[in-house]
């Protein structure tokens, strides 16, 4: 397959089938069953993972990058919360391969990622585009070689004809409001398994686990929100983003001191926007914590 790839940039202008995009709104219906539910949203989240993966393919876009990891996170969050009624020599392939798409566009990301700090500081290397091309050309290959879009449709397929099931899963034939609340109960309950996020920074300092739960979480409730009162879900997914925000900005501070560009933040002003960051994070954290379970 022969590429054209389009100088780095945050958005691909042109066509809206050159442009990345983000995640679609599922809709759903508490009439819907299990299973039908569970079609719904792979099918969509397929979509959307075969659309970024074609739009990478082309123009190499910083955003093409960035949603193309995203939709295969969510996918990969998705297997996980369905793991339980899949076949088991079904959900590792789709697992893994979600898994490699992800690890080859990584080293792209960290890349965009960097770039936009030293942008940001008005300090860029002169090779810069030229690694980001050579970068794009290697991730753009390692895709065709493991034929991910092909992969993509062959999950779609398998979906659709629910061969992925396993014999015991009459529940799945149940309205989906039998299985949801057992869904999002099981991602909040893992959320905490290591304490509260003030316990985890005053002990390890490893809050890159509580962030993994906070995207299955998240996702989760991005997925099923069409099922629920807007009332009731939307504190939990707006207190969820503001987190999953926060703790973001302290990776992405950690990340410049680790890549020793702590500098583009200032040698003295680096503690103090971990600092400041972190305690928000804890309060956010809390609150999430104080939300009533809807779903009960």
């Amino acid at each position: 397959m022969t590429v054209q790839i389009q100088a780095a940039g945050n958005a691909v202008t042109g066509p809206a089938e050159l442009q990345a995009r983000k995640p679609t709104r599922i809709r759903l219906a508490p009439a819907m069953t299990g299973a039908g539910m569970i079609s719904v949203i792979a099918n969509e989240n397929l979509a959307d993972l075969r659309h970024n993966l074609q739009v990478f393919m082309i123009t190499g876009s910083v955003g093409s990058v960035h949603k193309s990891r995203v939709s295969a996170r969510r996918l990969r969050v998705f297997l996980k919360g369905i793991r339980a009624w899949m076949q088991p020599e079904t959900y590792k392939p789709l697992a893994t391969n979600l898994k490699l798409a992800m690890a080859i566009l990584h080293p792209l990301r960290q890349h965009d990622v960097v770039t936009h700090w030293l942008a940001a500081a008005g300090a860029e290397t002169h090779d810069a585009r030229h690694d980001r091309l050579t970068m794009v050309r290697d991730a753009q290959a390692q895709l065709s070689n493991a034929a991910m879009i092909g992969f993509v449709d062959e999950f779609a397929k398998l979906m659709q004809a629910e061969h992925w099931r396993r014999r015991d899963t009459e529940v799945l034939d149940q309205p989906c409001l039998c299985i949801v609340p057992g869904i999002v109960e099981q991602t909040v309950q893992k959320l905490n398994r290591a304490g509260s996020l003030e316990q985890v920074f005053e002990t390890t300092g490893d809050y890159h686990a509580f962030r993994k739960d906070l995207k299955r979480l998240r996702y989760w409730l991005e997925f099923t929100r069409s099922l629920f009162a807007k009332r009731d879900i939307a504190p939990w997914r707006k207190t969820a983003k503001l987190l999953q925000t926060r703790l973001g900005t302290i990776n992405d501070l950690d990340e410049a001191r680790m890549t020793g560009h702590d500098r583009l933040v200032g040698a003295d002003a680096w503690g103090a926007r971990r600092s400041e960051a972190v305690d928000l994070a804890v309060s956010l954290s809390d609150t999430l914590n104080l939300l009533p379970r809807f779903w009960r």
